[in-house]
């Protein structure tokens, strides 16, 4: 069975409203794809593209590219949007500094979504936005924010004068009127993953960007960002402890990786298993990109594996995960893990049940099952047990083993279903 969708040709998408984008640098298109790979649309680019995109992201409201620039060790990033069928570069920003090595194949932006409070007419310079307290201070004067659409479907992109709490002053007055609850988006860093911190090409490093001037605001050097090919940018809900937050995540080797950008040594909120290991369980498959999409997760590869067995294809295709919580393991420990065979010894079976986030999962029932060819069993009863909940038997069933009366190694098995 062909499991093939997209057919990319190009190693880089994101998605946005159920369709997913590449740019063609080879037609200067950005084209527009359903999920099983039918193109729906193509928007011609109004600048052509001089060199071959390396990733792209989308905020809400722009597509953003990055590519090699035409001098070594230079990137260059373009903010475009949808105008009138086609696609009209906006901005570009290049990066270009003789104390940076800028190699990279992936970036994010940071942006934000929120909505207005109140109503506001044509004419007006003042709105206010409802937000967390703490996001005022992501917006500055200079900056672009988007409001709408309003209820005609007009939206419009106007600079910011000055920013007090959550009152804002805009550089120009707006030109449609807007209702309480109309969105409100904006933009203001680039994260890229480069191979290099500076010059020195032996580690990597995350570059903290000004999305409209370009220079570099901070960098954070370290090896875990080096070879990165897939990011995004994303509010995510599945931390529960947590909330709502708003997380630059990638992918390394096998994890999903979130960071806590708000934090002064970039923790991370946590990490996500996925099935990103051919059949030989030993071979990571490449992601090559990576987009989010509420509890959706979208990457994309040239290899993916389907019960048990890896399948490849000549084109570029998304693979489906979900942000919501799936058992991923079964880790089980007997103690003591060696007893006498004289139909009397036990040992305690525990069975700790985990999700992609590495996180117990309560209220499992477990099923435990003995693979043995004599006499040693669960005691009756314990057949199926369900995991508990808080404290140290959160995700955790136990139950008992008890010998038999010839000597054998033994098998305990535990299975839970998907539900």
């Amino acid at each position: 069975m062909a499991n093939d969708n997209l057919n990319f040709r190009k190693p880089h998408m994101t998605f946005v409203d159920g369709y997913f984008y590449m740019f063609d640098d080879d037609t200067d298109m950005l084209l527009q794809k359903t999920d099983d790979g039918v193109t729906s649309f193509s928007f011609p680019f109004d600048t052509l593209m001089s060199n071959t995109v390396d990733s792209i992201e989308h905020d809400g409201v722009n597509f953003w590219s990055m590519e090699d620039g035409s001098a070594d060790d230079t990137k260059v990033i373009r903010r475009w949007a949808l105008d009138n069928y086609a696609c009209k570069l906006q901005s570009t920003v290049t990066l270009s500094n003789p104390a940076h090595t800028f190699s990279s194949d992936t970036f994010s932006v940071e942006h934000y979504h929120c909505t207005i409070s109140g109503g506001y007419s044509e004419g007006d310079t003042i709105i206010t936005v409802d937000v967390d307290t703490e996001l005022p201070g992501l917006l500055q004067s200079g900056m672009a924010m988007t409001i709408g659409p309003n209820t005609a479907g007009r939206q419009e992109t106007i600079n910011i004068q000055h920013v007090a709490g959550k009152v804002i002053t805009l550089a120009d007055p707006l030109e449609y009127s807007y209702i309480n609850g109309d969105s409100f988006q904006f933009y203001n860093y680039l994260w890229m993953f480069n191979n290099a911190h500076g010059t020195n090409t032996s580690t990597g490093a995350l570059y903290k960007i000004n999305a409209y001037s370009g220079s570099v605001i901070a960098t954070y050097p370290g090896g875990v960002y080096k070879g990165v090919k897939a990011a995004t940018f994303s509010e995510i809900t599945h931390f529960t402890e947590l909330g709502a937050v708003n997380s630059l995540m990638y992918v390394k080797a096998s994890n999903l990786l979130f960071i806590n950008i708000n934090s002064a040594s970039l923790d991370y909120y946590g990490s996500m298993a996925m099935d990103t290991i051919k059949d030989d369980e030993v071979s990571i498959i490449t992601v090559y990109d990576l987009a989010v999409y509420n509890k959706n997760v979208y990457r994309l590869q040239r290899f993916a594996t389907y019960y048990g067995a890896t399948e490849g294809w000549a084109t570029y295709n998304y693979q489906a995960a979900t942000f919501n919580s799936m058992v991923a393991s079964i880790g089980m420990v007997a103690s003591p893990n060696i007893i006498a065979a004289n139909g009397t010894s036990v040992s305690e079976i525990i069975a700790s049940v985990r999700d992609q986030f590495a996180q117990p999962i309560d209220g499992r029932l477990v099923y435990f099952a003995v693979d043995s060819e004599n006499d040693g069993a669960i005691v009756d009863g314990q057949e199926i047990v369900n995991t508990g909940s808080g404290g140290m038997s959160a995700g955790k069933a136990q139950t008992t083993y008890r010998a038999g009366e010839v000597a054998e190694l033994v098998r305990i098995l535990a299975r839970v279903d998907q539900v």
